[in-house]
């Protein structure tokens, strides 16, 4: 993977939209400008992102309805 990305290439790569993509990456400090360009450093970025990780839940098991299965 790139380690910079711009708003476009981000918002694909990481399935958000541009905004609130870069409002993410302004809140990590992962924006670098360059001229009138704004580049994420996508090391910095998931790091920042990793605060956001929760544990998975298991899904409920299916229940079958008795009264059709007891035929």
């Amino acid at each position: 993977m790139k380690k910079f990305v711009n708003a476009s290439e981000g918002s694909v790569i990481y399935s958000l939209g541009k905004t609130r993509f870069m409002t993410l990456a302004k809140e990590a400090g992962a924006i670098y400008k360059v001229g009138a360009s704004a580049l994420v450093n996508t090391e910095i970025f998931e790091e920042y992102l990793e605060q956001y990780h929760e544990n998975p839940v298991p899904l409920p098991k299916h229940v079958w309805d008795l009264k059709k299965t007891k035929k």
